[in-house]
């Protein structure tokens, strides 16, 4: 005889092996300060190539401008604020990311400790 529950627990799981348990997996396999790590380097680099390319946009749009004036103007202050805004703008993201990243990873230790529980309970209905 078929057992109702143990089918619909193995149901449960397989769907959650082919679904959300893939991501949770693959981010078991690191530490909880390797892969805040990983994301924030990710999000450093990423950051980085956008600010560039929203800098050269900008550039791009003042390009005559910037040629006209660019004998009265305070190079050392405006390179200053750029490089502020850049700080600032890391620094926002690397928070975000690592709240994020933690509670995401926190999430995927959770749900894998739910599914091995969940397995051990199959194997003990045999």
């Amino acid at each position: 005889m078929v057992d109702q529950e143990r089918v619909r627990l193995m149901t449960r799981l397989a769907r959650y092996e082919n679904g959300e348990g893939v991501e949770d997996f693959r981010i078991r396999k690191y530490y909880r300060s390797d892969y805040t790590a990983l994301q924030l380097i990710k999000t450093w680099i990423l950051t980085t190539l956008g600010y560039g390319l929203l800098l050269g946009l900008v550039i791009a749009g003042n390009v005559e401008f910037l040629l006209d004036n660019i004998d009265s103007m305070n190079l050392r202050v405006l390179f200053s604020w750029i490089l502020i805004g850049y700080i600032v703008l890391i620094g926002a993201y690397f928070a975000a990311v690592y709240i994020s990243s933690v509670i995401r990873y926190n999430r995927a230790r959770r749900n894998v400790k739910e599914y091995l529980t969940a397995l051990e309970r199959i194997s003990r209905m045999q």
